[in-house]
């Protein structure tokens, strides 16, 4: 029996990570250095002066308001961004389970020659639309609409297929088709939703 993919996630490679903060210092260093020049001292320097004697306008209560204000919009906007990514993320899950399944299930290797192949095939199939149906169970990003239709397929158009074994294994093959189809237009639907 084929083993379904658990959580994928890439770290990246250490060279991209050391690029990728060796760019971030350096800019940072240059624009700490423009600062220095236009304002004739460093960014603690000027914090630190202005700690000592706020100016007067910091004690007024537009300035308070606006401080709260701001601070509940960056905490809303820091809420959301992580929200969308988690979506993202559960749609990038689907998104390799589609993959698994084409690689495993449509284009396996060697190919389904027997009943007993069909037999492994069809629990591989299972199990691969048990685990895409728990995915769509998350509340968070899926409806229960998503998932449902994911599920329940109806009506399955079955035709003679090459690379069928047997009818039961084209009708599985007709079904496996569907559900391409129905899993490609749930991610387009979670992508489009806000």
């Amino acid at each position: 029996m084929l083993k379904l993919p658990t959580r994928i996630s890439k770290a990246g490679t250490a060279l991209g990570f050391v690029g990728g903060v060796t760019s971030r210092l350096a800019l940072a260093g240059f624009l700490i250095g423009i600062f220095t020049v236009v304002a004739g001292m460093t960014p603690g320097q000027l914090f630190a002066a202005w700690l000592v004697q706020l100016p007067a306008w910091t004690d007024t209560s537009q300035f308070r308001l606006a401080v709260i204000i701001i601070g509940l919009l960056l905490g809303a906007a820091s809420l959301r961004f992580n929200r969308w990514s988690g979506k993202q993320k559960a749609v990038d899950h689907l998104a390799e389970d589609l993959s698994w399944s084409i690689h495993n299930l449509l284009n396996r290797s060697p190919p389904v020659r027997n009943a007993s192949d069909v037999a492994t095939w069809r629990r591989d199939y299972d199990d691969w639309c048990g685990k895409v149906s728990d995915t769509l169970g998350n509340r968070a990003f899926f409806t229960r609409a998503d998932q449902l239709h994911f599920d329940r397929l109806g009506f399955v158009e079955t035709t003679p297929m090459a690379m069928a074994f047997n009818s039961e294994h084209a009708n599985l093959l007709g079904q496996l088709a569907l559900k391409y189809e129905r899993l490609r237009k749930v991610i387009n639907w979670t992508q489009q939703r806000r």
